[in-house]
């Protein structure tokens, strides 16, 4: 994983880059103690720091959209580990091919054994790498904090890609002052209150980054595009969160992905796919 407490070397960063080859699925057709053990594998050390391991490669296939990908993404850039976003070219004819015909699916493929372990559903894949790259607390505790909140900003996004995305014409307005006024709101006062008491300022434990660091910054991403709700945020009304979004970039692998050529084009992507969805 990346260093928790100073941010890793910039030399060090890598940066995605897009393909379209969808592997071959080893969720149903394999099924081996190799598979389990490969899973499990501990993460080398380098120069003191635990790093992914360089002989495994990453894949991880979802729409040129951020979307249900970004937070597996930014672990995946954080990590240090070789890893490309994949897209589908022909998602009606390929999702048969995959194990709930449902995206995103991460590849984690270790060429020393020529096994591949392809993981579906985006929760599952999120907690695989927070554990994997060491995202997810150092005891019962530091987990149990981390998935409170990480879990508390997974629903406020969906409930805006839910309720307000979603909704039908005639009641999307209604949703979004719903959600501006009363979700957003209270999903600040919960990660503000948290975050202020934290010993380190911006991190929900301790001085280390985890998944619910990078899930909040996701969510604050996506709040202030939307109109009416950035003004709720700012390092004034949120001190705490901003601070959180501070922390996140002064990680050069982190940086290093946001100023991408291939996230901006998955950032052109979305908001092309938003301006349809907002109507």
């Amino acid at each position: 994983m990346s260093d928790t407490t100073t941010p890793p070397s910039a030399a060090t960063a890598k940066v995605s880059v897009a393909s379209s080859s969808i592997p071959v699925s080893t969720f149903t057709s394999v099924s081996s103690p190799e598979l389990a053990a490969a899973a499990a594998a501990p993460l080398q050390k380098q120069d003191q720091h635990q790093e992914a391991s360089k002989e495994v490669v990453y894949k991880i296939l979802y729409f040129k959209l951020h979307g249900m990908a970004a937070t597996t993404r930014i672990m995946l850039a954080l990590s240090g580990a070789l890893w490309e976003s994949i897209y589908p070219q022909d998602w009606a004819n390929e999702k048969h091919e995959t194990p709930f015909g449902l995206m995103p699916i991460l590849y984690e493929t270790h060429p020393s054994s020529g096994l591949t372990l392809e993981i579906p559903e985006s929760e599952v894949i999120e907690r695989y790498l927070a554990r994997k790259f060491g995202f997810w607390g150092r005891d019962a505790w530091e987990e149990t904090a981390i998935h409170v909140f990480y879990c508390s900003s997974k629903s406020v996004l969906s409930l805006y890609v839910n309720k307000v995305l979603l909704a039908f014409s005639d009641t999307k307005a209604r949703e979004l002052a719903k959600f501006v006024e009363k979700e957003v709101p209270a999903w600040i006062v919960q990660h503000e209150k948290w975050l202020g008491r934290s010993q380190t300022p911006g991190f929900y434990v301790s001085n280390q980054l985890s998944i619910a660091d990078i899930h909040s910054a996701v969510c604050l991403d996506r709040f202030l595009t939307i109109p009416g709700c950035k003004e709720l945020f700012s390092p004034e009304k949120t001190p705490n969160l901003f601070k959180l979004k501070h922390n996140l970039e002064s990680y050069p692998r982190y940086a290093a992905w946001m100023t991408s050529p291939e996230f901006e084009a998955i950032n052109i992507s979305t908001r092309q796919r938003l301006a349809v969805l907002k109507g």
